[in-house]
């Protein structure tokens, strides 16, 4: 019998376990592929490492989630800050995402002459900087007892109360109040980084959330071997603390039972618990319980079932970089006129390996992985030939545009494209309907909404991108940090 069974090695997962067995708890962490990372997984072919979805790492500063994560499990990441963290291909321009906010406001001066976009940069960063001071302090956001609410009656939390005004207004609203509004050069800018940080746009984004996003590129991180490696030192950790993994044990059932939990796997095996971290998606874990829970989360997607869950098309490849030329990062947004073909983003969200990272390329050469936003109809239930059409007229659009941006790369340095759907992503990660992303942080539907990290039911607690706090190795390292500090207090 384990004090915990954790379920998914994702970022979430790995979190949760690694700080339960630092509390000395007998933890057991398993997980259905055959390697951790999750969505932040990774695959290789042809002498190149590619990350299989999510590539950054934020939040690394000592007081924020994934720094103070690190820090408390005495774990160093090979990871170095980028600076521009980001470079913004619009309008023939090039938009520098600079790391330092005075050269960051000055950047957006130039390159949007008709706004005066300063004042919004200032708030943001101000949203941004108070709403990870309030997370590290508040593990029981959102309230979801008595003793919750007792917990956040604190003199300290007075200067909170000025973020909740921003978590009901739209981005949209906050730029009209800046004059912002009529930029439609801007308002694409802001629109398309908002796509890939909080999955939704300005028009029913809440500027709480959005600011965070919108101020992440000033924080950027590239890990040296891929997302991955970050997530093999927590493996890693979880093991030398006395915890257990088991990888290839895809869960099947979880019931409730009257010690605690009994999880049946596809292979046959029963793990029995005290308690469960689980980090399934709520889409999925209606399909894997049963009684109470099972009606539970059934009335939890029914409440999610009308909004836009985003699913991803993605293209990793090599190049030899016999030009020998210098990407001055390794994040790149490339933008275009119209959207992909069937898919839903007007950009392109680009990463490049470092040059001196020999874990994803050979010398002289670069891993390149390259995402957009989809919709799952686009690619679910279609016939065979259908499907490969579609798929490689979305290829060859994403490359010639790649290749606009970057013409002293010649086309013959390119290694052999593979290219992912959301059926990929059903293929290897089992999500459902293939949706990655998380659930979109919006207006209409709070943040303070989502499906929670507490259950109704006695030690049962939901992580991941589809419980609060959402979506992002950030956001569901949060979810995990805190919902373990209620299990311990």
């Amino acid at each position: 019998m384990y004090d915990f069974i954790v379920i998914g090695a994702g970022y979430a997962g790995l979190s949760a376990a690694a700080l339960l067995a630092k509390e000395k708890l007998k933890v057991l962490l398993i997980e259905a592929h055959a390697v951790s990372g999750g969505c932040a997984s990774f695959f290789r072919r042809e002498g190149f490492l590619f990350d299989a979805g999510a590539t950054t790492l934020s939040g690394m500063n000592p007081d924020q989630p994934l720094g103070r994560l690190f820090r408390e499990l005495d774990t160093e990441v090979k990871a170095k800050k980028l600076d521009p963290g980001m470079i913004i291909k619009l309008g023939g321009d090039e938009l520098v995402r600079h790391s330092d906010p005075v050269k960051w406001k000055n950047e957006t001066a130039r390159f949007f002459r008709a706004s005066d976009t300063r004042s919004f940069w200032d708030e943001v960063h101000s949203i941004n900087d108070l709403a990870y001071a309030m997370a590290a302090e508040n593990y029981t956001v959102p309230p979801r007892s008595l003793t919750d609410y007792v917990k956040l009656a604190k003199p300290s939390n007075l200067k909170g109360v000025k973020l909740l005004p921003h978590l009901l207004t739209s981005v949209e609203k906050a730029l009209k109040k800046r004059g912002l509004g009529n930029d439609t050069l801007f308002r694409k800018f802001i629109d398309e980084q908002l796509l890939i940080t909080t999955q939704n746009t300005a028009a029913d984004a809440p500027f709480l959330t959005a600011a965070m996003g919108l101020a992440y590129p000033s924080d950027t991180w590239y890990p040296y071997g891929g997302m991955y490696a970050p997530a093999l030192l927590l493996e890693e950790k979880i093991r030398a603390l006395g915890g257990e993994i088991r990888f290839k044990e895809r869960v099947s059932q979880i019931e409730k039972t009257g010690e605690g939990y009994s999880l049946r796997t596809a292979r046959g095996n029963v793990y029995n618990a005290k308690g469960v971290i689980t980090t399934i998606p709520v889409w999925n874990l209606e399909k894997v319980t049963t009684g109470e829970i099972k009606e539970y989360y059934s009335g939890i997607t029914g409440g999610i079932a009308e909004q836009q869950i985003w699913g991803a098309f993605v293209l990793n490849f090599g190049i030899s970089n016999k030009a020998g030329y210098e990407f001055p990062t390794s994040y790149y947004q490339i933008h275009f006129e119209g959207e992909a073909p069937y898919c839903s983003s007007s950009s392109l969200f680009v990463t490049v390996s470092q040059a001196d990272d020999r874990e994803k390329a050979p010398e002289g050469s670069h891993s390149v992985s390259i995402s957009l936003h989809t919709d799952v109809s686009e690619w679910l239930n279609q016939d065979k030939e259908e499907y490969k059409r579609k798929k490689q007229e979305t290829t060859d659009f994403i490359m010639s545009r790649f290749r606009e941006a970057f013409p002293a790369l010649e086309r013959e340095e390119t290694t052999r494209v593979y290219s992912g759907t959301p059926f990929t992503y059903i293929r290897y990660t089992g999500r459902h309907n293939g949706y990655v992303g998380g659930i979109p942080h919006s207006v209409k539907n709070s943040l303070l909404k989502m499906p929670p990290n507490v259950t109704p039911f006695r030690g049962f607690y939901n992580i991941g991108d589809t419980t609060f706090p959402g979506q992002g190795t950030v956001a569901v390292s949060l979810g995990a940090y805190n919902t373990v500090r209620r299990i311990i207090s």
